[in-house]
């Protein structure tokens, strides 16, 4: 169902809330939104500021600088040791992009471990994949610190250690507000602000971001310079492993090599964001979650001949801990409770027939099924599509949802009936585009199967099929599950297809069918991860 534009701009007043206790955070008690009960952030104020600096940066800073950090009156608040089995997924999620595996991220031996694989033959980026992780809680001024080793790495690879106020969950809220980005380090492969020839750089700085009309992250302010890691002179930043941190307050950015302050520069952030056609003015220091992660940025640094399954090295954690000043964490500027992602939607046609785009000349219904509410398509020629969502575009289309529609690890469950017993059959949608790219999970009554289609820039190439014995007007329940790069397909239950694909890592779910009267109901979104 669309959310009003007004309730989504709404505003919410709150007083100042309490600073969060730190036995909580480490205990990992307390809401996911760690600066306020209930998912609120807590209002900024001079208080808030006076506490954030309060615990001041030292004047001495470089290279031979004393390894005071973490500061004397810096008190954990957050960490993880990475000390099990598994990952703990009552302090993370797995990062979720069109370019992460979930499969990539493992813990062992007390490390957290981030793959970067390549995983098919292509040489774009659907070739590649890798991971990362986003904490529940969320954090504002204070110090964030990463025991880690960055691996000598091909250049293009972008392992990172940042912040935002996305914790990765699917859907993703569309947050409309500006808010903070902060990379306590990069790995670039441009960076122009560290010295040398030499690949790949790593390098570090603030952004402020606001959304588009679609909810997509559109980037403000990058500000410069960027601080740049390769100038330590006392050894190599990669292959060995290193202590990274960066005291974050109002006024500056002290950036922290093995507990070594190594340079100051003041916060370029010091007035309130700026505003957008639809979001207001609102004042840094935004919430933000933590995020260790590594992608493939740029595909034109892999050498020719790299084969499937080769692993470009592994990021490996031994501890993230975030501090704050005597253990209080400093409050962020309100701008009204933040949004929950969109994990399940069991969409009621009667009202939600307007979310679902479909494509030009289509002709649809809205019917009851079952005590429920179902699309019927009475197309009996050319294509009946109907997406969650507006089909993806440059430049993006205004999205009038609460959420950006986009999963990349989903269960898409719909109950669908051939309204005919002529027609090219009809079927589920998962990681489209728009109508001429996507993966499709089809009922084909004339072959009399079930297949997994794949639709690239209008080709369609079957990538597994099973015999079903299909009959125009009984009703089959479908389920879609795509997860890192395996699809697999179910009817009434029954697993009955498979196949792995790297092509489309994200996008809309939805159904179609081709020349085919069909009806869709029972239509269950559900994220995965």
């Amino acid at each position: 169902m669309s959310v009003p534009a007004t309730v989504l701009r709404r505003r919410l007043l709150a007083g100042a809330v309490g600073a969060i206790s730190v036995g909580s955070l480490l205990s990992g008690a307390g809401p996911a939104g760690a600066t306020a009960p209930a998912g609120q952030e807590a209002t900024a104020s001079a208080s808030a500021s006076a506490s954030a600096e309060s615990c001041t940066p030292p004047t001495s800073t470089g290279p031979t600088a004393a390894p005071v950090y973490p500061l004397t009156c810096l008190k954990p608040v957050f960490e993880d040791q990475f000390n099990g089995t598994s990952l703990d997924t009552g302090k993370w999620n797995v990062r979720k992009s069109g370019w992460s595996n979930d499969a990539n991220v493992s813990v062992s031996g007390g490390k957290l471990l981030i793959d970067m694989k390549r995983v098919s033959s292509s040489d774009q980026k659907d070739g590649f994949r890798g991971g990362g992780i986003s904490s529940k809680k969320r954090f504002g001024y204070g110090y964030y610190e990463l025991t880690a080793t960055i691996p000598q790495l091909t250049p293009g690879w972008h392992p990172a250690f940042w912040g935002q106020i996305w914790d990765g969950v699917e859907a993703k809220p569309v947050y409309n507000r500006p808010f903070t980005e902060l990379d306590i380090f990069e790995v670039q492969s441009v960076a122009p602000e560290c010295p040398g020839s030499s690949n790949p750089k790593l390098d570090g700085g603030i952004h402020a971001w606001s959304s588009d009309a679609s909810g997509a992250d559109v980037d403000d302010t990058n500000f410069k310079p960027r601080h740049c890691w390769n100038q330590d002179p006392n050894g190599t930043l990669f292959g060995t492993e290193h202590r990274f941190g960066l005291h974050y307050t109002p006024t500056t950015l002290t950036w922290v090599l093995d507990g070594r302050p190594v340079r100051t520069q003041p916060n370029p952030i010091k007035e309130p964001l700026p505003s957008t056609a639809i979001n207001e003015p609102a004042e840094y220091n935004s919430p933000m979650s933590i995020w260790i992660s590594s992608i493939l940025t740029t595909v034109a640094y892999i050498p020719d001949g790299t084969p499937v399954g080769h692993s470009f090295g592994k990021l490996a954690v031994n501890r993230v801990a975030y501090y704050a000043p005597d253990g209080k964490v400093p409050a962020t500027y309100n701008h009204g409770p933040l949004p929950d992602p969109t994990t399940t939607v069991t969409p009621n046609f009667a009202q939600d027939a307007g979310d679902w785009w479909k494509n030009p000349g289509s002709q649809w219904t809205t019917v009851t099924q079952n005590g429920g509410s179902a699309l019927r398509s009475t197309s009996a020629s050319g294509d009946g599509i109907r997406l969650l969502g507006k089909p993806v575009t440059v430049p993006p289309q205004t999205n009038d949802l609460g959420y950006v529609p986009d999963w990349t690890n989903v269960s898409a469950e719909a109950t669908i009936t051939l309204d005919s017993a002529t027609g090219q059959g009809a079927g589920v949608l998962a990681r489209a585009a728009d109508a001429q790219n996507f993966y499709y999970l089809q009922l084909d009554r004339a072959k009399q199967q079930v297949a997994l289609v794949k639709k690239v820039a209008g080709t369609s190439t079957v990538l597994a099929a099973a015999p079903l014995t299909i009959t125009a007007g009984t009703p089959y329940k479908l389920k879609f599950v795509v997860e890192d790069n395996t699809l697999t397909g179910y009817v009434d239950g029954v697993k009955k297809v498979t196949k792995n694909d790297y092509v489309f890592g994200t996008g809309r779910v939805g159904f179609k069918g081709y020349q085919q009267p069909f009806t869709a109901g029972a239509v269950k979104i559900t994220a995965l991860g």
